[in-house]
């Protein structure tokens, strides 16, 4: 097993710090602002989104965050090079854990595995666990705020509503 690259303790760090100091809503201005302090060269931006280059050392380096409402909803933002390697990706996973720790202390909570955090400002994060890749995920209060009640209510995040599958 390689160790994979992944962003650095001090870019989490900075990364949490920024979204936990922000205002929610964030408009699309502001997210242009917190994207330039945390060094993201603007990609492209459409009506429902925007998409940055981050400088992290991996292989794919994207931000890409949506837009709702003329706000930012959600982020994502890969933090780990792109593997085949679950055993690699489960230890730049548990790194990434404890730089998010750091900044945020312990998690909140956790589902299917993958840890989140809440903010202060209503907003959470994510650190995600997919196949071959790590990302940190960034949720706005509005967004988070339907994720917690959908908890409370008992909801499977794993459902995929409108299909045959929602009625779990």
């Amino acid at each position: 097993m390689d160790a994979l690259s992944r962003a650095t303790d001090e870019q989490v760090r900075a990364v949490c710090a920024a979204f936990d100091a922000v205002e929610w809503p964030l408009g699309r201005d502001g997210y242009a602002a917190l994207a330039e302090e945390l060094g993201w060269q603007p990609k492209l931006e459409t009506s429902s989104g925007v998409q940055h280059r981050s400088s992290y050392p991996v292989s794919l380096p994207t931000v890409r965050s949506l837009v709702a409402d003329e706000a930012i909803s959600q982020v994502t933002i890969a933090v780990s090079d792109k593997s085949d390697d679950s055993a690699a990706l489960s230890q730049a996973a548990i790194s990434l854990r404890d730089a998010v720790q750091s900044q945020l202390g312990a998690p909140s909570g956790q589902q299917q595995g993958d840890p989140y955090w809440e903010l202060g400002n209503g907003g959470r994060v994510w650190l995600k666990s997919v196949p071959k890749k790590v990302l940190l995920v960034v949720e706005e209060q509005r967004f988070a705020d339907v994720e917690r009640a959908e908890e409370r209510l008992g909801i499977d995040p794993s459902r995929n509503p409108g299909t045959a599958d929602d009625n779990r």
